[in-house]
């Protein structure tokens, strides 16, 4: 555990670092052929894809809860980058947002910090994809019932997107203690690198759905609320339930996970890490 917090932390670091160039590259050329040919959109890919690999190791070593918990501070090292390339200065709910999201992790790492990581029991993989299968799949449903209404189609396809991210973490999971204890062909072999592709491929587009139907600060939002929440029961489900693997501190880390949430609500929604005007009509 001692080292999947500085981790996943170094993973939310760099995928900040790459949102903050990709964002940088959009807004200067934005046709995608184009933009895939920028310097800083390639630079922003590369870095995105070492906080895939900080992720993968974190997850590895510690507790899904906590590093898709540490994954919201993103959101942290996104507003001295909102600072620095759009001179956005942070207003005083991002502070607020941030005292919470940090008391939130401490909290989660007191609680869950000495807990062992629990192998987690592919048993339990098959029924936890059929309820995050079925649920995306209400959303989606969700989301086309609701196509007049913007906002509200955004936030039930970044929801989906928030799930499907979940599962690509529990895939990692499997995936690294294969490539652990099995080697790589054997690996490659299995079932997890296939469910990481695809689970990994469907939030991907779910996500450019969600940003392209409504607002940013709405996907965002949900989305981020969303990966805390969904790790949190995945854990319980697949990582939390067997003898002495730490099922009772997973449940007294619920208090957490909450705290992390509502921080997470109140910094992702703020116009300090968008390009959206500060007026009365965002109602701040």
């Amino acid at each position: 555990m001692e080292f999947s917090v500085p981790l996943a932390l170094l993973g939310a670091m760099l995928f900040a670092v790459s949102a903050a160039l990709q964002q940088r590259a959009a807004r200067r050329t934005p046709p995608l052929l184009r933009m895939v040919r920028e310097p800083s959109w390639l630079l922003g890919c590369v870095v995105g894809l070492a906080g895939f690999g900080a992720q993968a190791i974190a997850l590895h070593l510690g507790s899904i809860v906590v590093v898709q918990a540490l994954l919201v501070t993103q959101l942290l090292f996104a507003l001295p980058l909102s600072t620095v390339t759009g001179g956005r200065r942070p207003l005083p709910r991002d502070w607020s947002g941030a005292a919470v999201v940090c008391a939130g992790l401490a909290l989660l790492v007191a609680v869950r910090g000495e807990v062992a990581p629990a192998a987690g029991r592919r048993s339990a993989v098959v029924p936890a994809v059929a309820v995050a299968t079925g649920l995306i799949g209400l959303l989606l449903l969700i989301a086309r019932v609701l196509r007049s209404h913007a906002q509200s189609r955004t936030a039930a396809l970044a929801v989906a997107a928030g799930i499907c991210f979940c599962m690509t973490a529990v895939f990692l999971v499997f995936a690294g203690d294969d490539l652990a204890r099995r080697g790589v062909v054997a690996t490659a072999l299995d079932w997890p690198p296939a469910a990481l592709a695809v689970s990994t491929a469907a939030a991907t587009v779910l996500v450019q759905k969600a940003f392209a139907s409504g607002s940013l600060s709405t996907a965002m939002t949900s989305m981020t609320i969303t990966d805390p929440v969904a790790g949190w029961v995945v854990g319980m489900a697949v990582f939390g339930g067997a003898p002495g693997s730490g099922a009772s501190a997973l449940w007294g880390s619920l208090p957490a996970i909450v705290l992390v949430a509502a921080g997470a609500a109140a910094l992702a929604a703020s116009p300090t890490l968008h390009d959206e005007p500060r007026g009365p009509s965002l109602g701040r």
